[in-house]
C-alpha cells in the first residue's frame, strides 16, 4: 500500500491508473478502507460504489451458498466450505469486506460423482475449454445467466462459479508432498456467520490452507496480491500465543514450511508484525528458500509489469528428490495448455448466434497472443535471473577461481598449439604416418608419465604441482617446434607426454579439494565447459596467428611463421604461473604415507576403466588427426580455426547443461547415450560429402563427445574415498593414454592406406560399442564409497 502522504501528490491519470490496479490485483476494498478519509471525492466514489456493490454480492453469495448446501445435504453429503467468507473473522473483518467470485466446497473423493449430479441438477454445468491441468477440483462450474462483462469487478449480477474439490494440495503436480493437510477434513468444524450456517475448516487450519494456496498461484505464476494481504492481515490482528502453541503442534514440518514462506512474503510485501513462533518457523526455512525470499520475494508484483518468472528458482528449491526438474521448467517456460474461453462463456445456446461467436473467436484470439507474448517476454528475464540464481548458489571459493584462471590460461595457450602442431608438421612434409607415430609417443610418454605424476603429485600438493605444470610443460613443448629430427623429435614427443599428463592427472582431483559436496558437479562442468569455452577463442586466434606474424615478419617462410605461432601458445600457457601462485601453500593432497596408488580398486572402477578404455580407443582413432582431415579437404587453416570454435561453443553450452541431463536419465545411463550419439555422429562425418556437412558432424560429434566428460569424472571420483582420488585419476588417465597412444599409431597407418571414411567407420563402431559397455557393465551398480569432504 502506498504511503498517505504519497498519495497526496497523485495526479488524476496517477490516481486512474492506482484504481485499476487495485481493481487488478484485488486490492480495492482494502485500499478503500485503510485510506478512507485521505482520498479525493471522486476516488471516494469509486471506491464507495465498489464497497456497495460488494455487500450486494455478499447477499446473494449467502443465497447461492444456502441453494447448493441445501441441496448437497439433502442428498446427504458431507462437505467443508473453502476459502471466501469462511475466512472473516480470522483475515478479514466482515465478508463484505472480502471479494469473492466463486464457491469453493470440500468434498470426500468417493462422493464426488454425487456431488457433479446434484451440482448438474441445480443448473451447474461445466466450464467450456476446462482446465485440462490436474488440480484440486472438477472444472469450474457455471450457470448460463446472460451475463456479460462490463469492465465492474464488483458487479453484484456476476453469478458465482462452483468448484467441487477432492482435495487440498496436488503433491504429484507441484513436486513436493504437504504431509498434514488430510488430517484438515477431520479437525472441521461447524461455524456461523450472521444468518449463514457453514462447516469450514477449523480456525487453526485456515492459515494453511490460505497458505497453500497462495503458494500454488505463486508457482503456477499468478499469485493474488489480495490473498498475501489476508494473510498478513491474520499476522497482524493473531499474536494468542496458545493459539501459535497449539498451530505448530497440529502442522507438521513440511506445512509450516509452506505457511512461513507465506507468512515472510507477506511480511515484506505489508510489514505486518510476526507473532513470535512464526518469527522463529521463518527463521528455519532452509538456505536456498530464505535466499529467494531476500532476492524475489516481490517478484510476484513486478511480474505485473515486468513479465518474468523467478518463482521457478523457489519450486526447484522445494522439489522432492526424485521429482523431475525438467517438467516443471517445460511447464513453466514451455506452457502447451491452451487458456480457456475468455467472452459469453455464460450466454445460454440459443442467444449465442454467428457475431457473438465471431467476437469470441476474435478476443480468444487476442488474449493467446497476448498470453504468448507476455510468455515469450519472460523467457530472456528468466533464464538470466536463473542462471544469477544458479551462480550464487555455487558458493566457490577464491581458491577454486584462482586455479579456474590457470587452468584458462594453460587450455588457450594449448587449443592454439595443438590446432597448429599438426599443421605444422605438414608443412614440414611429414604425413599422417608420421603424425601418427607423434601422437603416438606423447600417448605413451602419457601412459608412463600416469603414475609417477600420481606419485609426484601425491608428494608435492596442488600449488607446487601447478607451478612444475606450468613451467616445464611449455618449455617441452617450444623443443617439440625446433625442427629436430624425426628420431629425435619422437624421443620429445614421447617426453612432453610423460610430462604433461601431469595437469591431467591433477586436475580432478584438484577440483575435487576445491569444492565440496553441494558444489563439485557445479564445478567439475565449470571446469569442463570453460575449458571448451576457451577453446571458442583459442580456434579463433589459432585459425589467424599464422596470417598474423606474416603481416609481422613479411617475407618469412610458412613454418617460420607456424612456428611463431605456436611459441605464442606457449607464452600464454606461461602466464597460468601468476595465478597458480596465489594458492595457499597447502598439505600435499595425500598424506605421503597413504599413496598407494589403489592397489584394489573397487569393481566399480575396474567397470568403469574397461568401458572407458574401449571409449578412449574410439575417439583416439580420429581426435589427433582433425585438423588434417580438414587439410585434406582442401579447408584453409582460418575457417579450420573457425570450424573448431564454433564447435568449441556447442561443446561448451552442452557441458552446462550435462547436469540436468545427468539428472533426469541418471548418471550411467546419460553417459551410455552420449556415448551412442557420438558413435552416430562419427558415421556421419565418415559419409559427408564436403567441406560444410563435414564441419556440421565434426561440430555434432565433438559436443556430444565432451558433453560425457563431467558425468565420466563425478562418477569416477564419487567411487572412491578422498585419500584415493588422485591415484583414481592417475588410473584412469594411464589407461586413457594406453588406448589413444595404440589408435593414433595405429590409425595414423590405417588412414595412410585406407583414407579417412572407413577409419571413421570404425572409430564409430568402437564408441557404440564403449556405449553399450557401459551401460552393461554398471548400470545396476553406484559407487560403493561415495567421496567425502574435507575436514
Amino acid at each position: 500500500m502506498p504511503s498517505f502522504a504519497a498519495l497526496g501528490s497523485l495526479r488524476e491519470d496517477e490516481w486512474r491508473q492506482l484504481i485499476a490496479f487495485c481493481h487488478r490485483t484485488q486490492l480495492a476494498i482494502p485500499f478503500a478502507v485503510r485510506c478512507h478519509g485521505r482520498l479525493p471525492a471522486w476516488v471516494a466514489d469509486v471506491f464507495n460504489q465498489n464497497l456497495t456493490n460488494n455487500a450486494e454480492r455478499w447477499q446473494r453469495t449467502k443465497l447461492a451458498h444456502r441453494q447448493a448446501g441445501g441441496a448437497f445435504e439433502a442428498a446427504g453429503l458431507e462437505f467443508v466450505t473453502l476459502k471466501g467468507f469462511t475466512h472473516a473473522p480470522s483475515f478479514v473483518s466482515d465478508p463484505r469486506l472480502r471479494a469473492q467470485f466463486d464457491l469453493d466446497l470440500l468434498f470426500p473423493r468417493e462422493q464426488l460423482p454425487m456431488a457433479l449430479d446434484v451440482a448438474l441438477g441445480l443448473g451447474y454445468e461445466p466450464l467450456g475449454g476446462g482446465d485440462r491441468h490436474p488440480v484440486d477440483h472438477l472444472p469450474t462450474l457455471i450457470r448460463r445467466t446472460g451475463w456479460e462483462w462490463r469492465g465492474d469487478h464488483f458487479d453484484p449480477e456476476l453469478p458465482l462459479s462452483l468448484e467441487l474439490h477432492f482435495r487440498l494440495w496436488d503433491g504429484g503436480t507441484e513436486g513436493f508432498a504437504v504431509p498434514g493437510v488430510e488430517e484438515f477434513w477431520e479437525r472441521r468444524q461447524r461455524r456461523s456467520i450472521e444468518d449463514l450456517e457453514f462447516t469450514s475448516l477449523a480456525v487453526i487450519d485456515l492459515p494453511g490452507y490460505a497458505s497453500a494456496h497462495v503458494l500454488r498461484h505463486l508457482l503456477r505464476g499468478d499469485p493474488r496480491p489480495s490473498h498475501i494481504y489476508e494473510i498478513a492481515s491474520f499476522l497482524e490482528h493473531n499474536s494468542d500465543g496458545e493459539f501459535w502453541r497449539i498451530w505448530r503442534e497440529s502442522h507438521d514440518q513440511p506445512l509450516r514450511r509452506v505457511e512461513a514462506i507465506c507468512f515472510a512474503i507477506a511480511h515484506q510485501w505489508f510489514g505486518c508484525r510476526l507473532p513470535a513462533v512464526a518469527q522463529d518457523e521463518t527463521e528455519q526455512l532452509p538456505e536456498p528458500v530464505r535466499a529467494w525470499l531476500t532476492a524475489y520475494a516481490h517478484t510476484p508484483v513486478v511480474n505485473l509489469f515486468h513479465p518474468a518468472k523467478d518463482e521457478l528458482w523457489l519450486h526447484l528449491s522445494l522439489l522432492d528428490p526424485d521429482y523431475s526438474r525438467f517438467a516443471i521448467l517445460r511447464r513453466r517456460l514451455m506452457p502447451l495448455k491452451l487458456p480457456g474461453p475468455v467472452d459469453a462463456v455464460l450466454l445460454p445456446d440459443h442467444v449465442i448466434d454467428w457475431r457473438v461467436r465471431l467476437r469470441s473467436a476474435w478476443r480468444y484470439l487476442a488474449f493467446l497472443s497476448s498470453r504468448t507474448w507476455c510468455h515469450a517476454q519472460a523467457l530472456v528475464p528468466t533464464l538470466w535471473s536463473g542462471a544469477a540464481w544458479g551462480w550464487s548458489r555455487l558458493n566457490l571459493s577464491s581458491e577454486f577461481w584462482s586455479f579456474f584462471v590457470a587452468s584458462a590460461y594453460y587450455d588457450f595457450g594449448f587449443f592454439i598449439f595443438f590446432l597448429l602442431y599438426n599443421l605444422y608438421l605438414l608443412k614440414l612434409g611429414y604425413n599422417e604416418a608420421f603424425l601418427g607415430l607423434v601422437s603416438g609417443c606423447m600417448l605413451a610418454g602419457s601412459v608412463a608419465g600416469s603414475v609417477p605424476s600420481g606419485i609426484v603429485i601425491q608428494r608435492l600438493g596442488l600449488r607446487a604441482s601447478m607451478i612444475a605444470c606450468f613451467t616445464i610443460i611449455p618449455f617441452l613443448a617450444v623443443i617439440l617446434t625446433l625442427g629436430l629430427p624425426a628420431p629425435l623429435l619422437l624421443g620429445c614427443a614421447f617426453l612432453y607426454g610423460a610430462v604433461s599428463v601431469m595437469w591431467a592427472v591433477v586436475m580432478s582431483p584438484a577440483v575435487a579439494e576445491l569444492t565440496n559436496a553441494q558444489n563439485r558437479s557445479a564445478g567439475f562442468g565449470i571446469i569442463c565447459s570453460s575449458g571448451i569455452g576457451i577453446g571458442i577463442l583459442g580456434g579463433a586466434v589459432g585459425g589467424r596467428l599464422p596470417g598474423w606474424m606474416a603481416r609481422l615478419a613479411p617475407g618469412t617462410s610458412v613454418v617460420a611463421q607456424y612456428r611463431a605461432a605456436l611459441w605464442v601458445g606457449c607464452a600464454t600457457v606461461l602466464l597460468g604461473l601468476v595465478s597458480s601462485l596465489k594458492l595457499r601453500s597447502r598439505a600435499p593432497l595425500l598424506p605421503v604415507r597413504e599413496s598407494r596408488l589403489l592397489r584394489r580398486p573397487p569393481p566399480e572402477v575396474i567397470y568403469f576403466l574397461a568401458a572407458a578404455a574401449v571409449w578412449n580407443l574410439g575417439t583416439g582413432v580420429f581426435n589427433p588427426f582433425f585438423s588434417a582431415f580438414f587439410e585434406r579437404l582442401q579447408m584453409p587453416v582460418e575457417r579450420i580455426g573457425l570450424v573448431f570454435s564454433l564447435s568449441q561453443l556447442g561443446q561448451a553450452l552442452a557441458i552446462l547443461a550435462a547436469p540436468l541431463v545427468f539428472r533426469a536419465t541418471g548418471l550411467i545411463r546419460g553417459i551410455s547415450r552420449m556415448q551412442l550419439l557420438s558413435a552416430a555422429a562419427l558415421a556421419c562425418l565418415a559419409v559427408s560429402g564436403g567441406q560444410g556437412t563435414a564441419a556440421l558432424a565434426y561440430g555434432a560429434y565433438m559436443v556430444i563427445q565432451n558433453m560425457s566428460e563431467p558425468g565420466m569424472f563425478n562418477y569416477l571420483m564419487d567411487s572412491v574415498p578422498e585419500k584415493q582420488r588422485s591415484g583414481v585419476s592417475a588410473l584412469y588417465f594411464l589407461v586413457a593414454s594406453t588406448m589413444q597412444a595404440i589408435a593414433a599409431g595405429i590409425s595414423g597407418l590405417l588412414l595412410r592406406r585406407f583414407g579417412y571414411p572407413p577409419v571413421l567407420l570404425l572409430a564409430a563402431l568402437l564408441c557404440a560399442i564403449a556405449g553399450v559397455l557401459i551401460r552393461l557393465l554398471l548400470a545396476k551398480r553406484t559407487p560403493v564409497a561415495l567421496a567425502a569432504d574435507a575436514a
